[in-house]
């Protein structure tokens, strides 16, 4: 009798697992409104996503839908300075509300753990109202059969092989794993043989490698403490060598750079600049250097204007005038099809925005674009009782480049961690647009990288689009690691 009851366990042992897996609460976190954060879309889809994954457990599953779904979850976010709350309620989809939590912070570095907190006390609420049992899943629905292949058929296959893999891999150059995890890209001279110059740069150290058929690198510098580096660009300069202008921020003001290659080495011929630098072909002309100030409140002041630079005296000529949000950094300008110059920016949300000859708004993109983790600061007292942070944060963003016959070409990074002033991508691309008379449109873009693309070259003259990877970020005791790939633009 004892061996048939032991039996009679061990059969029903299977059917009871099914039974409490089948019994799991099926809720779906509808969105989490935002008030009060920068990047609202993204921080809205980032505190679904993580209330939606902490909600998991035995007696609870996560769905993809509101159709699939016993309880749906609606929540909110409010930030007044640096304390934030985090309100949330579930409702049967009847509409009525069975459970609600809430939970407040005094700084971004308490979210994470607060939606943990969130999460388990609309769990212990949910379970309290629908004990084990209710309500019971659905019965899952059969499997789907797999025709067999035959005559007729199309063959499958387990194995998805990105585009890159099964088309012409010849196209693509990828360097081997370099040292330090940079920020930015200058390319500089080409040189016999047919390599060329490459200047990578970090927070602080300056890289100049050759680039043929591998990277090598040939000389390297590290700036005192205290310096960032936050912008890099070559120009052809007087001597043989190309000039290396280094934008630099030092206790929140301008302290920038140039540098040359002598001998195989980095020299620096100019210190203490209080300019921004960028070296672009505005509307696709010839590659110039352009300059612009800093102010005591405004972070960019005054007009972009063409720079020449004699020693470390700078000359400025030939100001452009910028629309709202246009700095040295966000704008360049193509002609449209009347011959008509118009200018392309990129705004602080990370929209496409193009305006006409007289500086008003002709188009906005409906996708965002750009993407960097790069920043600098500034003493921002004035704010701080409404930010909590005594320090203003700005972003860098990726440039935008024009084409000779009018393409604009911008970088897209998207990310799984978008917070506020906590940045982090995962992956990128750029894209080539043009303008079709009313709006720009997609022409091509490239595979989307597995890494964080800080920065990218497009080399109109070997058709060549250099993209800059993050392979390892930097961390307490590493300086992360970066790639160079390059592909052939047919």
């Amino acid at each position: 009798m004892k061996k048939i009851i032991i039996l009679l366990t061990m059969l029903l042992i299977p059917f009871s697992a099914v039974s409490s897996f089948a019994s799991q609460m099926r809720v779906y976190v509808a969105g989490m409104s935002a008030t009060g954060v920068q990047n609202r879309d993204e921080m809205q889809s980032t505190l679904q996503t993580l209330l939606a994954s902490r909600l998991n457990s035995d007696k609870i599953i996560a769905v993809g839908s509101a159709g699939e779904a016993d309880i749906v979850v609606n929540g909110t976010y409010v930030s007044i300075g640096k304390i934030f709350s985090l309100d949330a309620s579930g409702k049967t989809t009847a509409g009525k509300i069975v459970t609600r939590a809430f939970v407040q912070g005094e700084s971004q570095d308490e979210l994470i753990p607060a939606i943990g907190k969130l999460a388990e006390k609309l769990s212990a609420g949910l379970i309290k109202m629908y004990p084990a049992g209710q309500p019971v899943a659905a019965t899952q629905p059969p499997l789907a059969t797999i025709p067999p292949v035959g005559a007729g058929s199309v063959p499958r296959s387990d194995f998805i092989k990105p585009k890159a893999q099964v088309t012409n891999t010849a196209a693509v150059w990828l360097s081997k794993r370099l040292a330090g995890a940079a920020n930015l890209m200058a390319v500089g001279k080409l040189l016999s043989g047919g390599s060329r110059e490459i200047f990578l740069a970090g927070d602080r150290r300056i890289a100049y490698y050759r680039q043929g058929s591998n990277m090598t690198l040939v000389s390297e510098v590290e700036l005192e403490s205290g310096y960032k580096i936050i912008a890099l660009d070559t120009m052809e300069g007087n001597s043989d060598s190309v000039d290396i202008y280094v934008t630099i921020v030092r206790a929140g003001e301008l302290a920038s750079q140039v540098w040359q290659i002598k001998a195989d080495k980095l020299v620096r011929v100019a210190a203490d600049l209080p300019y921004y630098f960028r070296a672009v072909s505005v509307a696709g002309g010839p590659k110039k250097l352009y300059a612009q100030a800093m102010g005591r409140d405004a972070d960019y002041y005054g007009d972009v204007a063409e720079a020449t630079r004699n020693g470390s005296k700078i000359t400025l000529k030939n100001p452009l005038k910028m629309p709202r949000y246009g700095t040295i950094y966000t704008f360049n300008q193509f002609h449209d099809h009347d011959g008509k110059t118009l200018t392309v920016v990129i705004n602080p949300d990370g929209y496409l925005v193009v305006y006409d000859e007289e500086l008003k708004e002709l188009w906005r993109s409906n996708d965002k674009f750009g993407g960097s983790e790069l920043y600098f600061q500034r003493e921002d007292d004035a704010n701080f009782r409404v930010t909590g942070d005594k320090y203003r944060w700005i972003f860098m963003n990726q440039c935008i480049q024009v084409t000779s016959t009018g393409e604009i070409l911008i970088g897209k990074n998207e990310g799984f961690w978008v917070l506020g002033n906590a940045r982090s991508y995962k992956r990128g691309a750029v894209y080539c647009l043009f303008w079709n008379g009313s709006s720009l449109d997609e022409k091509w873009r490239t595979q989307e990288t597995q890494n964080y693309m800080p920065d990218y070259y497009y080399d109109e003259a070997r058709n060549e689009l250099l993209l800059l990877q993050t392979v390892q970020r930097p961390g307490i005791t590493a300086n992360g690691a970066s790639s160079l790939s390059i592909r052939k633009v047919e």
